[in-house]
């Protein structure tokens, strides 16, 4: 599975679930995600409940999350949780800590612990 792939389901599964859109209706953001050893940057972007994603930068990021592409695969494919790369510094969020809040919620809600 690509990073592209990965995200794609994970915006599936939050544009298909009623509960995750009422929960986000307010939230507003755009990620970035910026993979060290392919450069192949990609973005999700939370708007009014729905989600976005694709590849290449975005503007004016509110978020940047940066790790190897496979351990963004594994996060957003709900293969691997955060908390063991982030906890061990290979995945590294930059934001608002409710912003981070936020996504860290959303995984959790979609893929479970």
């Amino acid at each position: 599975m690509t990073l592209l792939q990965a995200l794609t389901q994970f915006v599936d599964e939050c544009n298909n679930n009623a509960r995750l859109r009422e929960m986000n209706r307010d939230w507003s953001r755009r990620v970035q995600l910026e993979p060290h050893d392919t450069h192949r940057i990609h973005y999700l972007i939370s708007d009014e409940g729905m989600v976005s994603a694709g590849e290449g930068p975005v503007e004016n990021p509110d978020m940047l999350i940066q790790a190897s592409e496979d351990i963004l695969t594994g996060v957003f494919s709900g293969q691997i949780t955060p908390t063991e790369p982030y906890n061990a510094g290979d995945l590294l969020v930059r934001g608002q800590q409710d912003d981070i809040m936020r996504l860290d919620i959303l995984t959790l809600l979609i893929w479970g612990e």
